[in-house]
């Protein structure tokens, strides 16, 4: 029996978002633990970035040269770059601390798009 490729990329994409929720799942109950609310503030988005990443090369792999990462990773890094060129003329109080939060949280976003759209796009080649 035969399974064409664009079912078994649909279900890569269906297992990892499973994934990405799961993990979401599990911080969102791991921070209502007093202990860990008071220790660590940090939300549950923020683990999704090194995930999303690492999605984005396993789905989009098609042999040794084929993955989206190094496209992916150009571009966010640009719009970074841009972003920080906005920050700094907008706030002349610029910290290390409220870029790399801004960072982080625009990469949790940026990245989200980039695995929906490379996803989308590697099953509709496959089709």
């Amino acid at each position: 029996m035969h399974i064409s490729p664009w079912m078994t990329d649909t279900v890569t994409f269906i297992t990892q978002f499973l994934i990405l929720f799961a993990v979401a799942g599990f911080l969102v109950v791991l921070r209502k633990n007093q202990f860990f609310r008071s220790k660590v503030p940090i939300k549950p988005l923020d683990f999704w970035p090194p995930i999303l990443l690492y999605f984005i090369h396993e789905i989009s792999k098609k042999g040794l040269s084929g993955s989206f990462i190094p496209e992916v990773v150009i571009v966010w890094l640009g719009l970074t770059l841009i972003v920080l060129i906005w920050q700094i003329f907008a706030n002349p109080n610029l910290t290390y601390r409220k870029f790399f939060i801004t960072f982080w949280r625009f990469s949790d976003l940026f990245l989200f798009g980039c695995w929906i759209v490379v996803g989308i796009y590697v099953i509709f080649e496959s089709i």
